[in-house]
């Protein structure tokens, strides 16, 4: 299984303004933690920092949401960009956040889409599974159209 020890990677993939923090598990999964607010006047850095990181060689990638002080719709609607352009290039995707951001993702309309893991270990599991929630029991199939 997972272990949570994560290592920095090296400097020269900038974070803006040294905010955030990018980690790497032992498999190479890279996790993006987040700080401060996430929202209009720091989207440009941010959005050009989570691009850069789609360039390094890695099979998933976590958002760790649970050190952002604020986050808005453009914080958001950045996410949902990153996470899409994750899963296009056949990367494993995990967001991970506390209970107060879950309730503004269910507010927002977006719980559903990210689906979001509470602790680290579920969010590294769910990444390296190519971003698809770990299910017990029976395979989830969708239900048939009405």
């Amino acid at each position: 299984m997972y272990e949570n020890t994560l290592e920095p990677v090296g400097p020269a993939h900038w974070a803006p303004a040294g905010e955030h923090q990018l980690l790497k598990d032992a498999n190479g999964l890279l996790v993006a933690e987040l700080r401060g607010d996430v929202d209009l006047a720091t989207a440009t850095g941010l959005r050009l920092w989570l691009d850069s990181l789609l360039r390094l060689d890695a099979p998933g990638h976590v958002v760790d949401l649970r050190p952002v002080a604020f986050i808005d719709s453009t914080g958001l609607s950045l996410l949902l960009r990153f996470r899409g352009r994750v899963l296009a290039a056949e990367r494993g995707f995990a967001l991970l956040c506390d209970a107060g951001q879950r309730r503004l993702l269910h507010a927002h309309g977006t719980l559903d889409v990210f689906e979001p893991t509470a602790t680290l270990t579920e969010a590294l599991v769910r990444a390296a599974a190519g971003g698809e929630p770990v299910r017990r029991g029976r395979p989830w199939t969708p239900a048939p159209p009405r």
